[in-house]
């Protein structure tokens, strides 16, 4: 044999080898997707085919139960049914329920979902997408050409309120300077956020019962919280930090901001009258609201009299009513009063929760323990204390023991 068909030889050996090896080392897809259990056959599918993306929406829904559980850390509900075992907080039992806290957890969930896909497209860790593309697209939408200027003009203004400068000279810096001005970065993907998660969320709700449309509206409210408070971060570039060019992308806010914006949607969650829950539109059951600017436009209830000649309360159906009901929380069912565990419904109680009993709010003692009183229990717990830097560079603490009275709950 010839040395020039031994090397031949060699070669096709190690490229059979190596492609081998990486086979071998790839993880399987199907195994990974079915380590999440609770997902529908539509959900496994959709993991079949993006299984990066899918890791970035369980890493949101992962998100979301941690914001749920900040959000309400001091409410009898603390969304500590949410964390389980799976990673799916849609196998709780709480989301088979029509409660206003069943109505905040399938928001979060539905904006971690987008804000983490979002997020990881920038990064480029998904390869289904990358940067959003309408940003730096030359045919822009108008509605994002409009965005971009309103940022140009706020920038130009910032210069006009630092300058000293007389009217001519003024106008030559501000034509000079928007010359340098560049929309660049890389915008999350807010698009593909918000679709993969209309797809990987709105496919488990396949009736068309009054239960259904309102997770799915409570989805889309979720995922609108997010959309809704995009923010533009900038960078400057020039010596020493001037901003001689300016390169700004849009951003998905922190998650923090989004929880606090659903929280206030959960205070004003709407009830929903349940009488049709076998099919028909969802109905606004109508409270006149107090005066206030933000509901004068909403056309108040027409009042019908039955045979009996008693008023009658007529509902509204969520297509006539106001467009910042798109915003709103919908939810059918009245809270319980989430004292006592229940395992049907996955409610743990307040039994062995901490309390502040010199509060009168939603974390006094008197609301937390519903009544049972309370035990004062002595904690003890190690701390770092006495912190000193030392050059160059790290820092040396102590570790002291700390000692405090906190309140159970009986």
């Amino acid at each position: 044999m010839s040395s020039a068909k031994r090397v031949f030889n060699v070669i096709i050996v190690w490229f059979v080898l190596k492609v081998v090896g990486r086979i071998l080392c790839m993880p399987d897809v199907r195994a990974t997707c079915r380590t999440v259990p609770g997902l529908t056959r539509e959900q496994l599918e959709l993991c079949y085919r993006a299984s990066d993306v899918t890791a970035a929406a369980i890493e949101g829904l992962e998100l979301g139960v941690r914001e749920c559980q900040h959000q309400f850390q001091w409410h009898r509900w603390n969304c500590s049914s949410l964390s389980t075992k799976s990673r799916n907080p849609h196998t709780s039992s709480m989301l088979k329920r029509g409660y206003r806290e069943s109505a905040f957890a399938y928001a979060v969930a539905a904006a971690g979902v987008t804000h983490s896909v979002a997020r990881a497209c920038s990064q480029g860790r998904l390869i289904s997408c990358g940067c959003d593309p309408s940003v730096n697209r030359k045919g822009m939408t108008k509605s994002l050409r409009e965005s971009l200027e309103k940022e140009k003009l706020r920038f130009l203004d910032a210069i006009n309120e630092n300058s000293i400068l007389v009217d001519d000279s003024l106008k030559k810096l501000k034509t000079k300077q928007a010359s340098r001005w560049k929309w660049g970065g890389c915008s999350h993907n807010m698009a593909f956020g918000v679709e993969f998660s209309e797809l990987f969320l709105d496919t488990r709700e396949k009736g068309g019962d009054i239960q259904s449309q309102i997770n799915l509206h409570n989805n889309h409210a979720g995922r609108r919280a997010v959309s809704n408070n995009m923010q533009v971060r900038c960078k400057c570039h020039g010596m020493s930090g001037s901003c001689q060019l300016k390169t700004c992308w849009k951003s998905a806010p922190d998650f923090r901001v989004v929880g606090k914006v659903l929280k206030q949607q959960y205070r004003r969650a709407v009830l929903v009258d349940q009488s049709n829950l076998g099919n028909g539109p969802p109905m606004i059951v109508y409270h006149k609201p107090k005066k206030r600017k933000h509901v004068k436009n909403v056309r108040p209830p027409r009042r019908t009299k039955d045979k009996q000649g008693q008023q009658q309360r007529q509902l509204l159906p969520i297509s006539r009513a106001n467009r910042k009901m798109e915003n709103a929380l919908f939810y059918y069912q009245r809270s319980p009063n989430f004292c006592e565990r229940d395992q049907v419904s996955d409610i743990p109680g307040t039994v062995g929760r901490r309390c502040n009993r010199t509060s009168s709010g939603s974390d006094g003692c008197a609301s937390m323990c519903c009544g049972r009183g309370y035990n004062l229990i002595r904690e003890k717990r190690v701390d770092r204390c006495n912190c000193k830097f030392h050059w160059c560079c790290y820092v040396e603490c102590d570790d002291c023991e700390i000692e405090e009275w906190i309140s159970v709950c009986n």
